[in-house]
């Protein structure tokens, strides 16, 4: 890619973003220090990125240190290769910028009162720097309510009209970042308590955010993911607490979980409530979390959020009864609750280990059928009843079993299903298969075909199927190059006509490049100058086709 056209290589709104940032001024500096390009740019927060080019004018690398990472290059290198353009063309030498004193430097040489002048200034003008100074400075009574006001003021210095769009959402960030940090630092010196209480104000301030942040790229729940983390990693160590630090620290963590503001959140209630785990060798937690556990049983309905959380308090239930009463109680307890698919998966790979085979299968059968209205379920089964035929040598029950998967697309079965008859009686088994598989125009008819090698037949699937052909050409070469021919370019001409963008322009452009390789750039060429001609009034269109 060239500095002097980079514009052709570009999504096409990434592009115009850049173009915008451009034109508004918003590339600040541009310097080059003798190997590349540095520019600052000004975003929702500033961004720096570097170009190296050659003398040509490519672009050999460049960067961005902002969080995008759906494409090679973000709307910040956009406007900064539109800021270089410019600078190149005006036929000026790139002046090497001149080495900048290192700031640590510059405040060596001050003394106490004017480093405090400073301080104070900055912590006056920015709220966040204030509240981050105090937090970090705190005495140990306050920490508390600094850490919550840090949290805020990012939180506040991000939010617009009362909502945290999506661009900002790592500025609102910014504020619960630097707890976490001030967390780890509290566990390090064993002070468990305040490293749970700042959690748990990261936890309220996060979920509290939920109601008014775009948070499509999952940051938000990170940072709550983390917190929960940081408690998990606290209590790592709580078996050597006394009863009465133990049977405290649990009532701050339960009271929080079950909590309203968890209400929508199953899975961080839940994850919280695991976090006591190490808590329950005191009678009285546990105790309590177990009647949590079966009070919230009796009132649960037949909902699908119903059933997910009592799924997830019963593996909760289970991990406390592993850690306290050993492998045989829970094994008795997932007994009991098969209807959790997750310990009815669990018990059949125990039988299956164990060499108990007619109790697996009969885990398999009956979870056929009780989970007969959960497709994914029911498949699972199955794959593990396979797993136990092939165990016991059930050549029979495996044909069986394997054809039906084989029916349903699974081609990996019907490899099986093939492993099992003599060369003799596999033709007649394959020309079923193919009848049945190839009404049903799936995938796995064309992935036979070309595993048995017939030619004709998947040829024939490609001149119904015209968009078939990119992918499976090179199974038909070389005895059908000339249907290839006439299938690519019925192909080609009728996207071409219902292209209507740049974007589709290059996937047509993409075709023919597969077009070329299996025709050859003669019969490409010819088409390309045929298209040319049908729509010379596409300009984009034509564009994309000389780059052919």
């Amino acid at each position: 890619m060239n500095i002097n056209d980079f514009e052709a290589d570009f999504d096409d709104k990434i592009l115009a973003r850049g173009s915008d940032y451009y034109r508004s001024g918003s590339v600040l500096t541009l310097e080059y220090d003798g190997e590349e390009w540095v520019a600052d740019v000004e975003g929702s927060e500033d961004y720096t990125v570097t170009v190296m080019l050659a003398d040509n004018g490519e672009i050999l690398d460049s960067t961005c240190d902002c969080p995008y990472y759906w494409g090679q290059y973000c709307k910040h290198q956009a406007a900064v290769f539109y800021a270089l353009q410019k600078e190149l063309r005006s036929g000026k030498t790139p002046a090497k910028a001149g080495k900048k004193k290192k700031l640590e430097d510059i405040l060596k040489t001050l003394d106490k009162q004017a480093l405090l002048t400073i301080i104070l200034e900055f912590a006056n003008r920015d709220k966040r720097i204030k509240e981050e100074l105090l937090l970090r400075y705190a005495e140990k009574e306050d920490i508390e309510k600094s850490a919550r006001g840090v949290i805020q003021s990012a939180i506040n210095a991000a939010e617009r009209g009362g909502f945290v769009e999506y661009n900002d959402t790592r500025r609102a960030l910014a504020g619960a970042d630097t707890v976490l940090q001030m967390i780890d630092d509290q566990i390090e010196s064993g002070d468990i308590f305040k490293a749970i209480s700042l959690s748990i104000i990261v936890l309220e301030e996060m979920l509290n955010l939920y109601d008014y942040c775009d948070d499509s790229d999952g940051h938000l729940s990170s940072t709550i993911d983390e917190a929960i983390e940081k408690i998990d990693t606290a209590l790592d160590d709580s078996l050597d607490l006394e009863d009465k630090d133990s049977r405290r620290i649990f009532e701050i963590i339960f009271n929080h979980a079950i909590d309203s503001l968890y209400n929508n959140w199953t899975d961080w209630r839940v994850d919280l409530l695991y976090t006591t785990t190490p808590l329950c060798g005191n009678r009285a937690n546990r105790d309590k979390i177990e009647q949590y556990i079966s009070e919230w049983k009796s009132t649960k309905t037949s909902s699908w959020s119903s059933i997910y959380e009592s799924r997830k308090l019963q593996k909760l239930q289970l991990s406390i009864i592993k850690m306290y009463d050993g492998k045989p109680a829970a094994e008795a307890y997932m007994e009991e609750h098969l209807e959790n698919s997750d310990f009815r998966d669990t018990m059949i790979q125990n039988a299956i280990s164990g060499g108990q085979y007619a109790k697996a299968l009969n885990l398999c059968l009956e979870g056929e059928q009780k989970d007969s209205d959960h497709a994914g379920l029911v498949n699972k089964w199955k794959q593990y009843r396979y797993e136990i035929y092939e165990k016991t040598e059930d050549a029979r029950a495996q044909k069986c079993l394997a054809l039906e998967f084989a029916l349903k697309g699974d081609f990996e079965y019907f490899k099986k299903l093939k492993a099992l008859y003599t060369q003799d009686e596999w033709p007649v088994i394959l020309q079923d298969v193919l009848e049945k598989t190839a009404s049903k125009s799936s995938g796995v008819y064309v992935e036979i075909l070309i595993h048995e090698n017939l030619k004709s037949l998947l040829l024939e699937y490609c001149k119904i199927n015209t968009r078939a052909i990119v992918a499976n050409y090179p199974h038909l070469l070389p005895e059908y190059k000339n249907d290839i021919g006439v299938i690519f370019v019925k192909y080609i001409t009728e996207s071409a006509v219902h292209a209507d963008n740049r974007s589709r322009y290059r996937d047509v452009c993409g075709i023919i490049k597969h077009y070329k390789k299996a025709c050859g750039s003669s019969a490409a060429d010819e088409l390309r100058d045929q298209l040319s001609a049908k729509h010379a009034k596409r300009p984009a269109f034509l564009d994309e086709l000389r780059k052919i």
